[in-house]
């Protein structure tokens, strides 16, 4: 198939031509030519107003043959395609996303380390994102062989920060040294770490009630699905299927090669967008004239957010309490 890319983000971009190269076997081309292209794939994610995506011609010209690879928090559904934070559909589903793993911006620690004893039944490290993560900080579960490390001072998108490598090297080796590792959700509902875990075939425990699995694996083979409101039992939980981790995180590290890893990722990207083309439920075109809803509910929410944040914390100051939940500093 012939495939041209958009790049919405340089970093991005250059990721998705290097997952082409690497594409084992080489089933698709890439053309510079939009026209002649067969589909036509926007990648990285775009401003608050749509900038890349709404100010383009080719979404009108080829709506039909328009995809988007979307790797930032939430969903912006201006075109069909993968986010890599899909939600379940709530009310109905028009099949216009899907999830799969991240392209970018990747800790190059993370591989498999059988060699690391484990010392921990499960581990977590990573910002003050959400409420759940806030909540999970607050427990105290009493076990020292349960780690949940609050490390908002560590901003992985930024590749400035003086200690990145020993850091990513012991976030790596925490999560080898783990029977489970915890992938609670984050300012989204997905996040990168589930696929972090599998790669470095550790069985991995899901904690985010709306996140959309990638089509492909036998999820319920390895993973393990813990409802949010669960969170104070997890260790109980967790100790019921202690003896069954190895083999969880054998066939997690099996599904990621089958599906995730680099040499397949490219395929599986472009295999989902048929997918996608196939089970179309609705013209294309008929959403265009919503992006500017789609757009406007995007930024009334990070608004909305921001201010109740705000007021929040304000109040808090005001009767000089300090808030009870720690808060991400990046």
């Amino acid at each position: 198939m012939k495939i041209h890319l958009v790049g919405l983000r340089a970093s991005a971009l250059q990721a998705m031509i290097e997952l082409h190269r690497l594409s084992h076997p080489p089933l698709h081309e890439l053309v510079e030519d939009a026209a002649s292209a067969e589909m036509i794939v926007f990648v990285g994610s775009v401003p608050a107003h749509g900038e890349g995506i709404v100010d383009s011609a080719l979404p009108r010209l080829y709506p039909e043959k328009c995809f988007v690879y979307w790797d930032d928090d939430g969903v912006v559904s201006l075109l069909p395609g993968i986010y890599t934070n899909a939600e379940r559909a709530r009310w109905f589903d028009l099949r216009r996303t899907a999830s799969h793993n991240f392209i970018d911006s990747l800790n190059p620690q993370v591989r498999p380390m059988p060699a690391i004893e484990k010392r921990y039944l499960v581990s977590f490290a990573g910002g003050s994102t959400s409420l759940l993560r806030k909540k999970l900080y607050k427990i105290d579960y009493q076990r020292a062989d349960v780690l949940i490390k609050n490390t908002s001072s560590y901003y992985h998108w930024d590749p400035s920060q003086t200690d990145r490598v020993a850091r990513q090297r012991e976030y790596a080796e925490t999560i080898a040294a783990s029977h489970f590792g915890l992938c609670p959700r984050g300012a989204s509902a997905g996040g990168l770490r589930l696929f972090e875990v599998m790669q470095m075939g550790v069985a991995p425990v899901l904690m985010s009630d709306q996140f959309l699995l990638p089509e492909g694996p036998d999820w319920d083979s390895f993973l393990l699905l813990i409802p949010e409101r669960k969170i104070m039992q997890l260790p109980e939980i967790l100790e019921r299927h202690v003896a069954e981790s190895a083999e969880r995180g054998r066939l997690a590290q099996l599904a990621y090669e089958q599906w995730f890893a680099p040499s397949v990722m490219f395929n599986g990207i472009v295999a989902t967008f048929v997918r996608q083309r196939e089970k179309r439920k609705i013209p294309e075109r008929w959403v265009h004239p919503f992006w500017g809803i789609i757009l406007w509910r995007r930024r009334f929410r990070n608004a909305a957010r921001g201010m109740v944040r705000k007021v929040v914390l304000g109040a808090f100051r005001l009767l000089k309490i300090r808030f009870i939940y720690d808060l991400n500093q990046s």
